[in-house]
């Protein structure tokens, strides 16, 4: 009794999933026969791990860079011709073309301008200055910071309770004293770009 109850109970069991399959891959194609393929692309894509990758290509070329440092309060750095340390928001001006070459190793670097020759220094109160000789007030370490933006701080000289002094641009383009620099505030923040060969106006 039990077999034939089972031989009969099998075969409507499985007509009875096969439906239930039927109708649930129906519902799942009416479904998205609404879609957009990007809607789709986006769907199929849902479940997958997003991977947040820096991007490392303005450090190609070796020990040598010439950059644009761009601030987060919106100012491109520059050194004039008489070694003064400003910001501007013209992406063509000549003083913003920068040379950043590695001096030593953990990151330690010198800023140049490509047009003044003037390079960026801090002395032991924090003030920026342009200097024609390369010395040792002239090295900053390079930060990268969590956010995607890059900070420069003084590689000699820090504040008297030992925290770092930073390269930083106010709001107004104005540099500011180290002392009053933090690696968490937005004017010390800065993005290395790449510069376009016609915006090179050096000459």
């Amino acid at each position: 009794m039990r077999k034939w109850m089972l031989k009969w109970n099998l075969p409507n069991l499985l007509s009875g999933l096969y439906l239930h399959v039927f109708f649930l891959v129906g519902s799942v194609c009416l479904a998205c026969s609404d879609r957009t393929p990007e809607q789709m692309a986006a769907i199929m894509n849902c479940s997958k791990h997003e991977r947040h990758t820096r991007n490392y290509d303005y450090m190609e070329g070796g020990d040598v860079r010439i950059r644009q440092l761009f601030s987060r309060t919106q100012w491109f750095l520059t050194i004039d011709e008489y070694g003064n340390i400003n910001g501007t928001q013209d992406p063509t001006n000549c003083y913003s073309i920068l040379e950043i070459r590695t001096v030593s190793e953990g990151g330690v670097l010198a800023i140049k301008g490509v047009k003044s020759q003037y390079y960026i220094s801090m002395n032991k109160t924090g003030v920026l200055q342009g200097k024609k000789t390369y010395n040792e007030n002239c090295n900053f370490k390079e930060v990268f910071l969590e956010n995607y933006f890059n900070a420069y701080s003084s590689a000699k000289w820090t504040k008297q309770n030992g925290k770092e002094m930073f390269i930083a641009l106010s709001q107004r383009g104005r540099p500011l004293k180290g002392r009053k620099t933090k690696k968490e505030s937005v004017s010390s923040h800065f993005i290395p770009m790449k510069c376009k060969e016609e915006e090179r106006r050096v000459d």
